[in-house]
């Protein structure tokens, strides 16, 4: 474990991962994952994505100055190891005077990482984040239609569709569907307390600001 790893502390914890506030030095694996066809097209709906360092770093650079109030973007961490192996982000949505609701989003860069359970829980964990600490009405869920893995996986955590936008993104030669999932607070509080999860079971330290 380097001396950058054991400085940082997660902000959002769970069993399995860890989630942390972005870091300069995340940008070198974040680069490589963003510039990954096959991890872009799951994440973004964006296969043909291409970006480079000094692009990134202008993309974050509100966030690691801790200067944007709008978005929050973590690392995910393996528990067991402290390895990154994906990012997160929450955006909150700014377009009405009264802030009430966040896109959630998430993505494993390591393949190593895949069927495990670390997005189910990072998802779960950004969603203590939206409403129990920001204190949200919902949380937003877009995905393109034939992303099946993310479909489940917000169906799973009890989000509903509630829109497909046609034709709204392109890639590999045509076009494709979004599709939008929402979740409402007392939605979300509803399947906790029949899964009889207690906050108690998520640790979680707050930044100041996001």
């Amino acid at each position: 474990m380097t001396e950058f790893e054991c400085s940082v502390t997660a902000l959002l914890s769970g069993t399995l991962v860890a989630l942390r506030a972005l870091e300069r030095e995340d940008l070198t694996v974040l680069h490589k994952w963003q510039n990954d066809e096959e991890i872009m097209r799951l994440a973004r709906s964006f296969p043909d994505h291409v970006i480079s360092k000094e692009a990134l770093e202008a993309e974050f650079a509100r966030e690691l100055k801790g200067e944007d109030t709008g978005r929050r973007a973590y690392i995910i961490e393996e528990k067991s190891s402290r390895k990154p192996v994906g990012w997160a982000t929450i955006r909150i949505h700014q377009f009405q005077r009264r802030m009430t609701a966040a896109d959630i989003g998430l993505a494993l860069g390591e393949r190593t990482a895949w069927n495990k359970g670390y997005g189910t829980e990072t998802a779960r964990l950004l969603l203590d984040e939206v409403f129990r600490q920001l204190n949200l009405h919902r949380a937003e869920w877009w995905t393109y239609a034939e992303n099946d893995v993310s479909v489940q996986l917000a169906k799973k955590l009890g989000f509903k569709e509630e829109a497909r936008l046609r034709d709204a993104v392109f890639f590999d030669n045509r076009y494709h569907d979004l599709v939008v999932l929402g979740l409402l607070k007392q939605e979300f509080e509803s399947i906790r307390a029949a899964a009889g999860t207690s906050s108690s079971e998520t640790t979680v330290s707050y930044l100041q600001s996001p």
